[in-house]
């Protein structure tokens, strides 16, 4: 595997994206295929498609009127062959008052027809294993 700048700069592009609602440029850069799911940070958030995504996507740049930016953490980036991956550790959605909330991200990609599509996404909001099991159960 090595180190892609091609998608860690296509990964920061949908951030833009997510922002500002930029539904065409998901419609481009999401995969078409079966299989394509993406995961959000509430329990609720789940979709499994392109339509389900975008619609998705329309719904909560409407709900937050281009009012919180996603800002990343560190990216790495990487690629072999046909498929791609990038993972954002400590990412960060930020509040018009400026509050940050810490969030992690995946996303996977897959090269067709000659252009990187976003086949999966996966972000989560860390919670502390004390306040999950009541005591430190880190390995």
């Amino acid at each position: 595997m090595e180190q892609s700048d091609e998608l860690r700069d296509l990964t920061l592009r949908f951030y833009e994206a997510a922002a500002t609602g930029d539904l065409p440029f998901f419609e481009r850069h999401v995969s078409r295929q079966q299989g394509a799911v993406f995961v959000g940070t509430d329990p609720n958030e789940w979709w499994e498609g392109l339509e389900a995504f975008v619609e998705a996507m329309r719904a909560q740049s409407e709900a937050l009127e281009g009012e919180m930016q996603i800002v990343a953490g560190r990216l790495q980036a990487y690629q072999e062959g046909s498929i791609g991956w990038v993972i954002d550790r400590d990412a960060s959605f930020r509040l018009p008052d400026g509050t940050g909330i810490p969030f992690r991200n995946t996303v996977v990609f897959r090269r067709e027809d000659g252009e990187w599509k976003l086949v999966h996404e996966h972000a989560s909001i860390g919670v502390r294993n004390e306040e999950m099991f009541g005591e430190d159960v880190t390995a």
